[in-house]
């Protein structure tokens, strides 16, 4: 109970009421000596007097101790964005420690399970031999959010990241478990929702869920299509075609700006694609525009909207987890947009050329990696 602070506790909580040691003492049954020496630390009180304390100062016998199972939602983004900076100057080891120390601490904690989660995915690749933990360890936060949280939002993205995790342990069966094994129908809720939101004369709600929605499916499709671009590699043609639809769609919508990411891992997956068919020169185009989007990118990175996606800031912060903040530390976000291009074995033989080495150079230095 030291750890719990709990003498500090009784004792401010006794002073803020303006009792007295024999008070305590006398409702709880106990002698005067008995509260001074929880006071001071010197003894604790059993067990089976902690609901009578708890009760004496009306609180719950958690509070009492100084011990909070939640946590705020503002409180784990702070204490994601601390970790995911330890993870770009700390040893790995370390920080998981930590992290496990968190974890046990807030075990009934959804919220920032799933966030510790997310973390370590998020790092796993700088985890040397402990990957494959880190990803079971992951898949077992999950599991206890799906069986255990009565947020069924949050279940259901406990659910979507175990199965990230499934397919990445080359468990596809537990991925059709998890997710069903076909596409649902769309149903258009939103627009009922917005429909409901007008006949409420709520006009900026309504205009809200459904810029949202719109968002939302618009990064749906740029996030699925370097998927769907690789499986038509052996058809040139179409793959083209992907490659164009999607320029379009991300010149349209001001990707770049709005999520650059999405255009990130179109270029990169048009430049491997490119590889692939043996057409060097449209590779090297398509490295040319990632690298473009890669210098153009603003730090600190954080999620928002645009002059046209002008209600989605409110949304982020409200809604996300993790606000507007970024998944990564600015470091390690920049390394890996280098390590896209030089650790990727498909591009291997355009590095040796000058013409993009000196690409990767000019990144490296706008990026400040030099």
């Amino acid at each position: 109970m030291k750890d719990l602070q709990f003498a500090n506790t009784i004792a401010t909580l006794r002073k803020q009421k303006g009792l007295t040691q024999d008070e305590v003492a006398s409702f709880v049954g106990v002698s005067k000596a008995a509260v001074s020496k929880w006071e001071t630390g010197l003894s604790y009180p059993d067990i089976l007097l902690l609901p009578k304390l708890a009760t004496f100062f009306n609180l719950s016998i958690d509070e009492l101790l100084g011990y909070k199972p939640q946590m705020t939602k503002e409180n784990i983004q702070k204490l994601y964005a601390e970790l995911s900076k330890d993870f770009a100057v700390k040893p790995f080891d370390e920080v998981y420690t930590r992290i496990k120390n968190m974890i046990d601490e807030y075990y009934s904690c959804f919220p920032l399970l799933m966030q510790m989660a997310v973390l370590l995915l998020n790092y796993q690749h700088v985890a040397g031999d402990l990957q494959q933990e880190i990803i079971r360890k992951a898949i077992k936060l999950c599991q206890r959010i799906e069986e255990n949280s009565e947020d069924q939002r949050l279940a259901y993205q406990a659910g979507s990241l175990e199965a990230h995790c499934q397919l990445f342990l080359q468990n596809p069966k537990r991925v059709l478990e998890l997710l069903g094994d076909g596409v649902e129908p769309y149903t258009g809720n939103e627009i009922i929702v917005a429909n409901a939101y007008q006949q409420l004369q709520q006009p900026e709600k309504a205009k809200e869920t459904l810029q949202v929605s719109m968002y939302q499916n618009i990064l749906g499709v740029l996030g699925i299509a370097p998927n769907y671009m690789m499986m038509y590699v052996d058809q040139p043609e179409v793959f083209d075609e992907v490659v164009l639809r999607m320029e379009g769609m991300m010149q349209t919508f001001d990707i770049y700006n709005l999520s650059f990411n999405n255009a990130l891992i179109i270029y990169l997956t048009a430049a491997q694609g490119y590889m692939m068919q043996k057409n060097e020169k449209k590779a090297i185009e398509m490295l040319k525009k990632y690298i473009k989007a890669s210098e153009s990118i603003v730090f600190p990175i954080t999620l928002h909207g645009d002059a046209f996606f002008d209600l989605i800031d409110e949304w982020v912060m409200r809604e996300l987890d993790l606000g507007p903040n970024a998944p990564r530390d600015e470091q390690t976000i920049k390394m890996s947009l280098i390590s896209g291009i030089t650790e990727n074995p498909i591009l291997k033989p355009l590095i040796l050329r000058p013409e993009v080495k000196t690409m990767i150079e000019n990144l490296k230095h706008t990026l400040g990696c030099d």
